[in-house]
């Protein structure tokens, strides 16, 4: 099985440059592969020495795009996307973390944005994805980065982002719709100032707090149930308070030996999904992948160690560079189609011939929190999949 993704922000999920996560698998053979990107090129005739997925979701290769989706296109029933809703897996894990089970991410989520408003729950997610993130600061190389103390490679996007030719979408109702861009990588580092509430104005007590990730996090919870105290959401947010010490334990672990599987890369989880997916059938699969820093040989070894483990027939994880397997290629060209319909889903501005088409293959599993845009997007199913973690035996 071939596979590649598309927005990937390592753990930097809020002020990245996107907010959807896609993975895309594709079970072609090499020729009929091969055939299908023959085809592409020769209808969409760009002089382009590499085609990527922005050449089909140009508007006047429209036929083209809607052609390799359709039922009677080369990939319809042998491919698969799973896709994760960025803003969602931090609440997901968030909830977890404090909680031992996520079960309430889903009502937080979908409640929060208009309980507390867009402005203050949108700094409840930054300061969320700071707490959880395993390198947010510490020990820097020469190039910048953060040097892991496993001495793998550090968790980087892994490719150059994928320009869309427009400004990404914001995080649906999880994240701020005053139509400003996210912030530089660095906006998921709680600043010291207040953050607004409800009625826009300053959280009192957040800025004061805001020394530590744990700090700003807890500061926030602490202002947001006193912004609307009896909501249903503000007592889940009481109960996330009342577990302040598995946070500081997490982050006391995190800066002392970070994990192999950073929790909130969605990189891995895809990947153990979609190797579960196409071996459902009892048939051994080997993943073949374009090559991604993130997954290091120690980081390879383990997913498929694990999966074995678990009864998934995951016998192989290979990366290859997508210009020379055109199985991969194909899988590059879904996993952008993916992320940009379900993007322009989840920001409500979705096309709905583009996202009936995508549809089929959109995994009922997918991490994802916002229940218009599921709807639309998800074959079936009305609670989100979770996104496994490979650290913890799952």
């Amino acid at each position: 099985m071939a596979c590649d993704e598309s927005g990937s922000d390592g753990e930097n999920l809020l002020g990245g440059n996107t907010d959807v996560f896609a993975h895309a698998s594709v079970a072609l053979p090499v020729d009929a592969a091969a055939e299908c990107v023959r085809e592409i090129r020769h209808r969409i005739r760009s002089p382009a020495e590499e085609y990527k997925a922005n050449h089909l979701l140009r508007e006047k290769h429209r036929a083209v795009l809607v052609w390799l989706l359709s039922a009677d296109g080369p990939i319809h029933g042998r491919a698969h996307v799973h896709l994760t809703e960025k803003a969602f897996l931090v609440v997901d894990r968030a909830v977890g973390l404090l909680l031992g089970d996520p079960a309430d991410a889903v009502s937080l989520y979908r409640q929060g944005p208009e309980v507390f408003g867009t402005d203050a729950w949108r700094t409840f997610l930054v300061t969320a994805n700071a707490l959880l993130r395993v390198r947010p600061g510490g020990p820097r190389n020469r190039g910048g980065q953060a040097v892991p103390a496993t001495g793998e490679t550090p968790d980087a996007a892994g490719k150059a982002p994928q320009a869309t030719g427009k400004a990404p979408h914001a995080a649906g109702k999880g994240s701020s719709t005053t139509g400003e861009a996210p912030g530089a990588a660095g906006e998921d580092t709680p600043t010291t100032g207040e953050a607004p509430n409800t009625a826009g104005k300053a959280l009192p007590g957040v800025g004061e707090a805001s020394r530590t990730p744990e700090d700003a996090f807890f500061a926030t919870v602490d202002a947001l149930v006193r912004a609307a105290p009896e909501s249903e959401a503000a007592g889940i947010l009481r109960r996330l308070a009342a577990h302040r010490q598995r946070a500081d334990d997490y982050r006391t672990r995190m800066r002392a030996a970070p994990a192999l599987f950073p929790v909130l890369n969605p990189l891995f989880p895809a990947l153990r999904h979609t190797a579960a997916h196409w071996s459902a059938d009892g048939r051994p699969v080997v993943l073949v992948h374009d090559r991604q820093n993130a997954l290091t040989p120690g980081r390879t070894a383990r997913i498929v160690q694990a999966a074995r483990r678990d009864g998934i027939a995951l016998h192989g994880l290979r990366l290859v560079d997508s210009r020379d397997d055109a199985r991969v290629q194909i899988a590059d060209f879904l996993a952008g189609i993916a992320r940009r319909i379900a993007s322009d889903e989840l920001a409500g501005t979705g096309d709905p011939e583009l996202t009936a088409c995508l549809r089929p293959y959109v995994a009922a599993e997918s991490v994802w929190g916002d229940a218009r845009s599921r709807a639309r997007l998800a074959p079936a199913g009305e609670t989100p999949g979770r996104a496994t973690e490979i650290n913890s035996g799952v």
